[in-house]
């Protein structure tokens, strides 16, 4: 009887370890695995995965909005996302991948990983991603410029001011 309970033990013990090693080895969410599928979910929230880096340069030239097709979607893409005032940072990084979708260039360093435009100057900040329990996720904070990432919040105020009063 006492072999039993130690032979059952040791399967019961076998059977965890197995169990843990699977739970680790879990595939990243669809769309999120790497940095570069992050952004091109980010590209198909706004319907612009099959769009020419021409043609979106060109919208961007002429002030056309881009039209968002999966909020959920472009939400997904963050690791900070924390609500509406968010919107304007995610539509700035949207804008600064974008314009350089065809030559983007990734350099990963541990869990993080920072996308520029090759033609990009080194002075412009990165976009940063950060691997987030298996997936990869766009940083808003670190990519969104201090002074830049005020003026948005502001505009935001602003808007919902503006909003307040008119009711």
């Amino acid at each position: 009887m006492r072999r039993l309970t130690l032979a059952a033990l040791a399967a019961l013990a076998a059977l965890a370890v197995l169990l843990v090693a699977s739970c680790e080895r879990e595939p990243a969410p669809n769309g999120f695995e790497s940095p570069s599928a992050t952004i091109d979910s980010l590209f198909r929230a706004y319907g612009v995965d099959d769009m020419a880096q021409d043609e979106a340069r060109r919208r961007l030239q002429a002030h056309e909005r881009f039209e968002l097709l999966d909020s959920t979607l472009f939400r997904t893409c963050f690791s900070d996302w924390q609500g509406d005032h968010d919107q304007a940072l995610g539509g700035f990084v949207f804008g600064q991948l974008v314009a350089g979708k065809d030559e983007l260039e990734i350099e990963l360093e541990g869990s993080t990983a920072e996308v520029r435009a090759a033609s990009a100057s080194v002075e412009l900040t990165p976009i940063v991603l950060v691997k987030q329990d298996r997936a990869w996720k766009i940083d808003l904070r670190k990519s969104v410029p201090p002074q830049v990432r005020q003026s948005l919040y502001e505009v935001y105020r602003r808007a919902r001011r503006a909003e307040r009063k008119a009711r």
